[in-house]
C-alpha cells in the first residue's frame, strides 16, 4: 500500500531548516540542462534498511497497466528525450533499466538522493522512466527521460515542509516535470512552492491521494488538491486511481481530492531496488503513468506552455473509462492521444494523419468571340435537325407507341452523403532497447 503522508494543516509551525525558500530572483531558469554525474552535489552515504522487491522477475508479459494505456504506441513520436522529471520521494536507487539516466541531486535526509529506504521513491521512477530490454516486458512511460530523485523522507510519509522545499529544489535543478506521491495538508509554504513552480513553467503531477483507515482521514489531499483552482494554479493535475477493471479501488474511492485524470493504480508492476520488481497500490504509483506522459508531451510539444501541457493532457483524456464509487475527472490518461491528438487553436507538431481532400473552385475565364460565334452557328444546325427529327415524329402512327409499364420506369437514385473518416497512422513497433 502507499505510504500515508503526516498531514500538517496551514498554520501549524513547521522547522525553521525545512522552510528554506528561494527567492523568485534567486530560481535558475528552468531551461533543459543535462545533468551530469560530475555536477550532483555530493550526498551523505549512511545506511538503511533498504529493502528489494519481492519478485525477481518482471513476468512473461507486459503488465496490465502497460497494455491498458498503450504508451509504447507513442514511441515513434518521442521517448521523452531531453526531459528532466523530478522524482520528490524517497530516493532512487540504482536499476538496470533506469541506467545511467538517474541523478541524485538533492536530498533534505541523512542519506543520499541515490538510496531508497523505503522502497517507493524507485518504483516511481520506474513507472516514469524504466527503459524496454529484449527479454524484459516491464517498462516505462518516457524511457529516454532523466529522472532528478529530490529525496524527502527516509520513512512512510513526510511532512509539507520537506515536500515544499522539494518542489522548489526540482525548479531550481531544472526540472521541467515534477511528480509528488505523497499527500499532506495545505500550508503556505507548500502553496508558494507551487506557484514557483508554475512562474518557472513546470508541471507538476501529483496524486490525488488514499483513505487512510487509521485515521479515516479522506483530505483533501496537496498538493493534488490545487488542481481544482486552475485559474491559481494551472500547471498541477492531480491523479486518481483504477484497477484493471477500469474501477476506482477502495483505497481511493472515499477521498475528496478533485481528480483531474485517472490512472492505473491497483496491482501495478514496477521495479525495486537491487533490479527486482514489486507490485503496489494506491495513487502514489497511478500519478507517475501521468508524469510519464507530461514528459512525452512536453519533448514532443517544445513550445507548450506548463498550463497547456496539463490542459492537453485532460482534454486527451478517455472520459468513458472509469466505473463505481469515487472521481474519475476526465477518465483514463491517452498517452498516445496526448502526443498525436489536433486539438483547436495551437500550432502542432503531430502524428501523420491523412492530407484532407483537395478541391477544384471553377474559375470563370475571359470571353473568347470565336468560340462564341462557333457555338452560335453549331447551335444553328443542331436545331435545323432537331426540326426535321419532330417532323418525322409526327407522322409515325399513333397506334405503334406503347406506353412504358410502371416498372420500367427509371428510378430516381438515393441521396447519400459519406463524410471522410480519418485515421491515425501508427508506426510499427520500435524494438529500440535502453
Amino acid at each position: 500500500m502507499r505510504r500515508l503522508a503526516v498531514v500538517l494543516l496551514a498554520g501549524v509551525a513547521l522547522p525553521s531548516m525545512w522552510l528554506v525558500a528561494a527567492s523568485p530572483a534567486s530560481l535558475a531558469s528552468p531551461g533543459k540542462a543535462t545533468p551530469s554525474a560530475s555536477q550532483a552535489p555530493q550526498q551523505p552515504v549512511l545506511s538503511c534498511g533498504q529493502r528489494a522487491g519481492d519478485q525477481s522477475s518482471p513476468g512473461t508479459s507486459p503488465p496490465w497497466a502497460q497494455q491498458v494505456l498503450g504508451f509504447q504506441d507513442a514511441w515513434q513520436f518521442t521517448k521523452g528525450q531531453g526531459e528532466n522529471v523530478a522524482v520528490i520521494d524517497s530516493g532512487v536507487s540504482g536499476n538496470a533499466q533506469l541506467g545511467g539516466r538517474v541523478f541524485p541531486e538533492q536530498s533534505l535526509t541523512g542519506t543520499s538522493a541515490g538510496l531508497d529506504c523505503v522502497d517507493h521513491g524507485t518504483g516511481v521512477a520506474g513507472i516514469i522512466a524504466a527503459a524496454p530490454k529484449a527479454s524484459d516486458p516491464f517498462a516505462g512511460v518516457a524511457p529516454a527521460a532523466h529522472i532528478l530523485s529530490i529525496k524527502v523522507t527516509d520513512q512512510d510519509g513526510v511532512d509539507a515542509g520537506p515536500l515544499a522545499q522539494g518542489i522548489i529544489d526540482a525548479v531550481i535543478d531544472h526540472a521541467q516535470v515534477v511528480n509528488v506521491s505523497d499527500q499532506v495538508g495545505n500550508t503556505p509554504a507548500l502553496s508558494d512552492a507551487v506557484l514557483e513552480a508554475a512562474r518557472n513553467d513546470v508541471v507538476i503531477v501529483a496524486a490525488a491521494g488514499n483513505h487512510d483507515p487509521q485515521t479515516n482521514s479522506t483530505g483533501p489531499f496537496f498538493p493534488a488538491e490545487y488542481a481544482a483552482d486552475r485559474a491559481v494554479y494551472p500547471n498541477v493535475v492531480s491523479v486518481g486511481a483504477v484497477d484493471a477493471t477500469g474501477t476506482v479501488p477502495d483505497f481511493s474511492s472515499p477521498v475528496l481530492t478533485d481528480v483531474s485524470v485517472v490512472a492505473p493504480g491497483a496491482a501495478v508492476r514496477t521495479v525495486a531496488p537491487g533490479n527486482t520488481f514489486q507490485q503496489q497500490d494506491g495513487t502514489s504509483f497511478a500519478a507517475p503513468f501521468v508524469a510519464g506522459v507530461a514528459a512525452l508531451v512536453r519533448a514532443s510539444h517544445p513550445n507548450l506552455s506548463a498550463a497547456e501541457v496539463v490542459s492537453r493532457i485532460i482534454a486527451t483524456a478517455d472520459g468513458g473509462t472509469g466505473a463505481g464509487a469515487g472521481r474519475t475527472g476526465a477518465g483514463m490518461v491517452d498517452p498516445l492521444q496526448a502526443v498525436t491528438a489536433v486539438l483547436p487553436g495551437a500550432g502542432q507538431r503531430l502524428a501523420p494523419s491523412p492530407s484532407p481532400a483537395s478541391v477544384s473552385v471553377a474559375r470563370l475565364r475571359p470571353p473568347d468571340r470565336f468560340t462564341r460565334m462557333l457555338v452560335v452557328s453549331v447551335t444553328g444546325g443542331a436545331l435545323g435537325a432537331a426540326g426535321l427529327v419532330v417532323g418525322a415524329a409526327v407522322v409515325i402512327p399513333a397506334g405503334r407507341r406503347r406506353p412504358l409499364s410502371p416498372s420500367a420506369r427509371p428510378k430516381q437514385a438515393g441521396a447519400r452523403s459519406d463524410g471522410p473518416a480519418q485515421r491515425l497512422v501508427q508506426g510499427q513497433d520500435d524494438d529500440w532497447l535502453g
